[in-house]
């Protein structure tokens, strides 16, 4: 997985987080229970699972957009040595097949 398709995942997570809460939100209260708007409290909109579920969302926001940008911007391969297509070219990590030959 290249470093951009990695930052794109990561950065994704908050903003899908706040989708799933948006979507439940406008399900139980557009779908399901309609005639419970009328009795909406202040309480309800604190602590109500879709409504947490979107403030999680920001919040994972808050923490993983900046992590992204530095993974994007860093732009080197983060991950397993093994996992690299070639070792050997590969800046910053040392060689796995020198080791071996000597």
């Amino acid at each position: 997985m290249t470093p951009y398709a990695r930052a794109l995942v990561i950065a994704m997570l908050g903003p899908l987080l706040q989708a799933a809460g948006v979507a439940w939100d406008l399900l139980e209260h557009g779908v399901f229970a309609r005639g419970e708007l009328e009795h909406i409290t202040f309480q309800h909109i604190v602590s109500g699972p879709a409504h947490l579920m979107v403030a999680a969302g920001f919040l994972v926001s808050c923490v993983c957009i900046p992590i992204a940008i530095e993974v994007a911007a860093r732009g080197e391969w983060i991950g397993q040595p093994e996992d690299l297509p070639n070792a050997d070219e590969s800046p910053g990590l040392p060689s796995m097949t020198a080791e071996v030959h000597k």
